[in-house]
C-alpha cells in the first residue's frame, strides 16, 4: 500500500494508514472505533510509557467525545491481540515486543512478531507456487 506524504502530516492520517494496511479498517469503511482504539494504545504506551488496562482504556476514550461501548473496546482489543500487535500480561495492554530490544520499541517488536512470521510464511507460500507450477508443466 502506498504511502503518501500527506499522510505523514498527522497523527490520525498515521494511525488510519496504519490500519488500513495491516487490514483492520477497510478503504470506504466509516466506522472509525479501531481507529480511536488505536490512538489511545499508542497515547498509553508512547505518551504516557504505560500499558493501560482495558478500564483505563474505557475510562480514556470515554473522557473525550467517543462513547464506546464496552463490548466493543474489548472486541476490538481481541482481534489486535488476535493478529498478534498487541499482548496482554497480568491484565496490562502493550503492543508486542522483541525479547532482544527495548520493551518501548515499536517497530522492532512488530518486525519481531509480525515480520518474521511473515517472511516464512510468504517463503513456504512461494515453495508451494513453485510446485504447482512445476506440477501444471508436467
Amino acid at each position: 500500500m502506498d504511502l503518501p506524504p500527506s499522510v505523514l502530516d498527522t497523527k490520525r492520517s498515521l494511525v488510519r494508514w496504519f490500519a488500513l494496511s495491516f487490514g483492520l479498517l477497510s478503504e470506504h469503511e466509516s466506522r472509525s472505533t479501531i481507529l480511536d482504539v488505536l490512538d489511545a494504545l499508542f497515547h498509553f504506551q508512547l505518551s504516557r510509557k504505560a500499558s493501560p488496562t482495558t478500564n483505563e482504556l474505557l475510562a480514556h476514550l470515554r473522557a473525550g467525545e467517543k462513547k464506546i461501548d464496552e463490548k466493543l473496546l474489548r472486541y476490538h482489543l481481541k482481534r489486535l491481540i488476535d493478529v498478534g500487535l498487541l499482548e496482554r500480561k497480568k491484565g496490562k495492554l502493550s503492543f508486542v515486543t522483541d525479547p532482544r530490544a527495548e520493551r518501548s520499541d515499536l517497530v522492532a517488536g512488530f518486525r519481531h512478531n509480525i515480520g518474521e512470521p511473515l517472511k516464512d510464511s510468504v517463503q513456504r507460500i512461494s515453495l508451494a507456487l513453485e510446485k504447482v507450477v512445476e506440477k501444471y508443466r508436467k
